[in-house]
């Protein structure tokens, strides 16, 4: 008991890293090397080290704030690890920003008390149990903030340098090596210290933690200063929403005139020439870049400013069906969670959490490991009224990263960022990753074929392969034109098209395809709500912006 009461905070903090840093952690590096596609000993070895030394770094940093609050925060951190280790090792739950915020959300109390039993609380209890006896237990000799001299701070700063970069260093240089391994293999993975974070407890709910204080505290400013139309307007809905599915796919980078659909002399999208159901639109983005584009794309006409930075005037198109009642989950291969708050999904995963899902161990990091995500959408929404938010990678360079060597169609291709390709190899990888895309798509459209659903595709903007230009993001007010075309699709199911209004609507889509009408990113606000079937008595809807509006004698 004397030991106990003796025990420094430096050995205190040293038995937590060790014991949540590793002992918890064991079973999930376990899992973990049977994962590892390169070099599993010492990329085990590596997340081991990183592992102990984060914890260590995070009981020193608190260390600083004195003895009363260091036992309370690393009461609160052991207590948490301990309960997330439940979950990840009794059910190989992945802890993210998806689990914590609805253990956070106040309106899911009742399901999180479902996750809750005896055997729950008894782990907690007993695993928290030897730590926290330490830390109330011991006082600390030296610890309090008044007893703290020079050479003890000094010493403390020390252990924080060194600690974090044992941390640092080694995730980077794994990460660093392989990249380059999955350069020459074509492969693109997730970011290696990315997964690493999302794999181990207290790392994957802390970070995890810190984006939902994030997306709430930005939810909160950024909006209350935005005009939101579902408060401004009333929005009827038809009559069969209550079953609805309602699919929006972001493309990446993807420009028309490279794509067999719109007429280019390559087939490169099979599969999207034989869908009747389709209406291939003349699109052209509203900026060319994918944060740009995002700002401007989902808002009525004028909801973005016309300045460099499109700021933010309204809230979009999501957030209006979101309180008509819609649930809502996004997944993406990016991350840009700015965008992602202001959709007010009820969920949404990114790349790293996505590619560290156990199924995905191994995986390329590519579009098509949202398909599994879309499939737990809906099997989670049986009854429909569900929209589902599908961020794409697309064909944003390195474009030969894009799609599995069997979609290499169009050879030689450029493979590497270092490597001297030409315009030829350039536009083969390019033109491959479309083929994908179409492969994709059609993944997307067979999760609600059956359905009554309703899918959007939208590239950002689009993509200069040129001898004199390459990429995007040139300024729009003297961007190439390639910058800004881009695919703009709907899809319907049969069943969605089985209601004549339904019809008489999709029919206008495809004689705008037919006539190669222009299809603006500004006009999708109203276009999503329109095609959907939504009306509005009060301009909510502006239907000159509504391509799906059908004119009657007397509007005409």
């Amino acid at each position: 008991m004397y030991k106990l009461r003796e025990l420094s905070q430096q050995k205190i903090s040293l038995f937590i890293a060790l014991y949540l840093g590793i002992l918890l952690n064991i079973p999930i590096f376990y899992r973990r090397y049977n994962q590892l596609h390169y070099n599993n000993a010492l990329s085990l070895m590596v997340e081991m080290l990183a592992a102990f030394a984060l914890v260590y770094f995070l009981t020193t940093l608190v260390s600083f704030t004195g003895k009363t609050v260091y036992r309370l925060l690393l009461s609160l951190v052991v207590v948490a690890s301990v309960a997330a280790g439940y979950y990840m090792i009794v059910f190989n739950v992945d802890i993210g920003y998806g689990i914590l915020a609805s253990a956070l959300a106040f309106d899911s109390v009742d399901l999180s008390k479902e996750s809750v039993g005896t055997h729950f609380m008894i782990w907690t209890v007993l695993g928290s149990l030897i730590p926290l006896i330490m830390l109330w237990g011991s006082r600390m000799p030296g610890a309090a903030l008044r007893e703290t001299t020079w050479r003890m701070l000094l010493a403390k700063l020390v252990l924080l340098a060194v600690s974090g970069l044992a941390c640092w260093l080694p995730l980077k240089l794994m990460g660093d090596a392989q990249e380059a391994h999955d350069r020459v293999s074509n492969r693109m993975m997730a970011s290696y210290g990315g997964v690493v974070a999302g794999t181990y407890s207290p790392s994957n709910w802390l970070s995890a933690l810190g984006l939902f204080i994030y997306s709430s505290y930005s939810q909160s400013e950024d909006t209350k200063n935005l005009f939101d139309p579902a408060k401004h307007f009333t929005y009827q809905p038809p009559k069969d929403v209550n079953d609805l599915y309602v699919v929006f796919v972001i493309g990446e980078s993807a420009r028309r005139d490279h794509m067999g659909l719109y007429g280019y002399g390559r087939d490169n999208t099979p599969n999207l020439d034989k869908e009747k159901n389709l209406a291939a639109l003349q699109g052209y983005s509203c900026d060319t870049s994918t944060k740009l584009s995002l700002r401007c794309m989902f808002v009525r006409m004028g909801g973005a400013r016309d300045n460099p930075e499109r700021t933010l005037k309204e809230m979009n198109v999501f957030s209006v069906l979101k309180k008509q009642g819609f649930s809502s989950d996004l997944y993406s291969m990016q991350s840009e969670a700015w965008f992602y708050n202001k959709t007010n999904a009820d969920d949404y995963s990114l790349r790293e959490s996505i590619g560290s899902e156990k199924r995905n161990a191994g995986k390329p990091v590519d579009d098509m490991l949202l398909i599994d995500e879309m499939k737990d959408s809906i099997a989670n929404h049986p009854n429909g009224k569900h929209l589902i938010i599908l961020h794409t990678k697309g064909s944003h360079y390195l474009y030969s990263e894009r799609y599995p060597r069997s979609f290499a169609r169009y050879t030689p291709e450029c493979m590497g960022i270092d490597d001297s390709c030409s315009t030829d190899e350039m536009i083969n990888a390019y033109d491959n990753s479309l083929l994908y895309t179409d492969y994709f798509l059609e993944q997307v459209f067979d999760q609600v074929r059956n359905k009554n659903a309703i899918v959007f595709y939208a590239s950002d903007h689009g993509e200069s392969i040129s001898q004199n230009m390459h990429f995007h993001g040139t300024p729009r007010d003297h961007a190439p034109i390639e910058q800004r075309s881009v695919p703009i699709m709907v899809w319907a199911s049969d069943k969605f098209l089985a209601n004549s209004q339904n019809r008489q609507a999709f029919d206008q889509l495809q004689l705008m395809a037919k006539n190669k009408t222009p299809a603006y990113h500004e006009k999708l606000f109203d276009s999503i709500l329109g095609c959907m079937g939504y009306t509005s008595p009060n301009g909510g809807i502006v239907e000159q912006h509504n391509w799906c509006h059908v004119q009657t004698p007397a509007s005409k």
